[in-house]
């Protein structure tokens, strides 16, 4: 559930309190914003005179039952669009068919798993999101189809544009970029199943769904249809009601498969992080003296952004840029980097080269982009005078501005082979004196702020404190 937007509101029908209450504490403890009714006809009036995200009802109360109750909801406007969740122990495929017959959306045994509920409820919720809001192409030679369509659609809650013809759809898809196609069969210049055909060859939108709709009932033309990437296949005359419950169908099955490509994805990020993680900690392993340098680079330069009012999904995302940083060092030949005399010429262009060695690692991988524009820029200068690229001001990324400040702050404050460490104070100092020329104005303005908050203090997890010497 998105926390950043209000509190999504349920209604809970039953009429025994322990269950209300019971489910009122775990919808609570879970996000929700919950009320409360006891019976159908209760549950109904609080409905129509509040706006709520999901309803869950009990079938067996007085008054007016759960049947009753759904049946009411989805005939009154106002709370036709509610999905609705019946929780009963009446559990034969009888009462299930009746109450899916009747509007309910989903069925919750009494007695099941607490937390299952609550991640199927969730679901059930992510699902009404996706759906409201969803783009709707409609496709047909008949200008009273396509107001028909257009118009009940929208009432549904969809966005919906449409084409005269398949080819006009094809031309539209780059800029209303749709969720679904809704398309006639027979049409001029490009007809449904030519259309399907070009959106299934298409790299781009062959995952959007298309329903072919026709007066043609002809079993083997809908097969065919099927094979070349229909999702389904509707005969006309239809109503919206039909229609839509097509939609849910498709939308569903559509969301659960994002929903298992989105943590798929998920997984791969995380084992590839965790990878990288380990390139990191095998740097700083080559030299106990850096151990911790990126996690505290990283960890100074949050407290920096949180001072430029940075979002917490910012903060989140710099804390992994900042432990990225250095990656590239990985490339760098360890007669070097543990040098503790001064570098030679060629020493130090070898260094300068770890940008591109962190880029070559990092370009492969399009999630984490955003890390490699900052990890390949964040030793440019204000001035023009850094490395890679010679970028000046705020042609370099903001965030590579920020990890430059950190990273002179860190360095100047830990001990290195080739010196000891410095005070806070001096760091301070060099930084300042360094404002507008090396490092960034803005930054170190925020750093300063940050410093005087905090003292300079970073603390670390216990396994990078090693080393650390503040």
């Amino acid at each position: 559930m998105d926390t950043s937007d209000k509190l999504q509101h349920i209604l809970v029908v039953d009429d025994s309190t322990s269950v209300r209450y019971a489910l009122e504490k775990h919808l609570t403890e879970a996000g929700f914003k919950v009320s409360l009714a006891v019976d159908g006809q209760d549950g109904l009036n609080i409905a129509l005179e509040n706006d709520f995200d999901l309803v869950i009802t009990d079938i067996d109360m007085p008054k007016m039952d759960g049947f009753e109750l759904c049946s009411k909801l989805k005939g009154e406007e106002k709370t036709s669009h509610i999905p609705i969740i019946v929780l009963s122990s009446r559990d034969s495929d009888e009462h299930v068919e009746h109450g899916f017959r009747v509007g309910a959306d989903a069925y919750l045994a009494k007695g099941g798993n607490i937390q299952e509920n609550i991640e199927r409820i969730k679901d059930i919720l992510s699902a009404q999101n996706f759906l409201t809001g969803s783009r709707i192409l409609v496709v047909d030679d008949s200008s009273s189809v396509r107001l028909f369509l257009k118009t009940g659609l929208m009432e549904e809650g969809f966005v919906v544009e449409t084409a005269t013809n398949g080819k006009e759809a094809f031309d539209m898809l780059p800029d209303f970029n749709p969720n679904l196609i809704i398309s006639d069969l027979m049409m001029p210049e490009m007809d449904g199943g030519e259309l399907c055909r070009a959106i299934n060859k298409s790299e781009v939108y062959k995952s959007i769904p298309v329903i072919i709709m026709s007066t043609l009932s002809d079993k083997p033309v809908m097969r065919r249809l099927m094979r070349e990437g229909a999702a389904t296949y509707l005969v006309k005359p239809f109503t919206i009601t039909q229609l839509s419950i097509v939609i849910e169908e498709i939308f569903s099955s559509n969301f659960r498969l994002m929903m298992e490509e989105k943590e798929r994805l998920q997984m791969e990020h995380q084992l590839t992080l965790a990878a990288i993680a380990s390139l990191v900690q095998a740097l700083e392993a080559r030299d106990p003296m850096t151990r911790g340098h990126s996690e505290r680079v990283a960890r100074i330069a949050q407290g920096i952004a949180a001072e430029l009012d940075f979002k917490p999904s910012q903060l989140e995302r710099l804390l992994l840029i900042g432990q990225l940083h250095d990656l590239g060092k990985i490339g760098v030949r360890d007669d070097v980097l543990l040098k503790k005399a001064r570098l030679e010429e060629d020493e130090f262009e070898h260094i300068k080269d770890h940008s591109n060695v962190v880029a070559d690692i990092l370009r492969p991988i399009k999630s984490l982009h955003d890390i490699l524009e900052v990890t390949h820029s964040h030793h440019e200068r204000w001035d023009g005078n850094g490395y890679p690229d010679g970028l000046k001001g705020e042609e370099i990324p903001i965030k590579a501005r920020i990890i430059a400040v950190a990273d002179v702050y860190e360095a100047i404050t830990s001990e290195r082979p080739y010196r000891d460490s410095m005070p806070t104070r001096v760091a301070v100092d060099i930084i300042t004196e360094e404002r507008g020329k090396q490092l960034c104005p803005t930054c170190v303005d925020a750093f300063l702020k940050w410093f005087e908050r905090t003292g300079g203090h970073v603390d670390l997890p216990k396994q990078f404190q090693q080393g650390a010497t503040h």
